[in-house]
């Protein structure tokens, strides 16, 4: 089955540049076709939020996202059917 990537924000961006940043992922996320493993993302969404300021990594069907100096999530790609 294919996924459709869908993504939740959890934190406000806390810079004008992290705003830019999200939005340009939400265009990525919403120009994407549906994937077999929306993981598949992963490369990009470290291009668009690269060490060491950000980690980026991957759950059994999601990819989350967080500030390298905070515990919370900024944000996590799902499956929008999930």
């Amino acid at each position: 089955m294919l996924q459709l990537p869908e993504l939740r924000q959890e934190l406000p961006a806390s810079t004008p540049d992290e705003a830019t940043r999200l939005t340009e992922l939400a265009q990525l996320l919403a120009t994407t076709a549906p994937l077999a493993d929306l993981r598949d993302l992963a490369p990009k969404v470290r291009q668009l939020f690269p060490e060491p300021a950000y980690q980026v990594g991957c759950g059994g069907s999601h990819i989350w996202l967080h500030r390298a100096h905070e515990a919370g999530r900024l944000a996590c790609i799902l499956d929008r059917y999930q």
